[in-house]
């Protein structure tokens, strides 16, 4: 009977470092841009707050849509979707303003419940 022969002697990893896979991607933008853009759009009956949350979630899907082009992100429909809503609601918003300004109505939102 015949030994089998020895396993390879073991050198370790190689220098400078083992590159890993491929780098997970990075979907934080779009998906948050999702929630601020689809939030957005019920804020905009609650005091103009759906201006500024519209606002800021287009600019940052469209951030999360620029990475998904870039194919740093997978989640390019999250962050269409949330561009699409901010934009919706702050357009929306920037209406009601235009139309309580118009129509005399501007004191709704400043009135003293006291």
């Amino acid at each position: 009977m015949s030994t089998p022969p020895p396993p390879p002697p073991y050198y370790g990893p190689p220098p400078g470092g083992y590159p890993g896979g491929p780098a997970a991607p990075q979907n934080t933008q779009g998906l948050v841009g999702m929630i601020l853009g689809i939030a957005a759009i019920p804020l905009v009956c609650c005091c103009g707050l759906g201006v500024p949350a519209g606002i800021a979630g287009a600019v940052v899907s469209w951030l999360g849509l620029q990475k998904a082009n870039q194919g740093r992100a997978t989640n390019r429909g999250q962050a269409m979707a949330g561009l699409i809503c901010g934009g919706i609601a702050a357009v929306l918003g920037i209406i009601s303003w235009v139309i309580l300004l118009a129509t005399g109505h501007w004191e709704v939102w400043s009135t003293n419940f006291s």
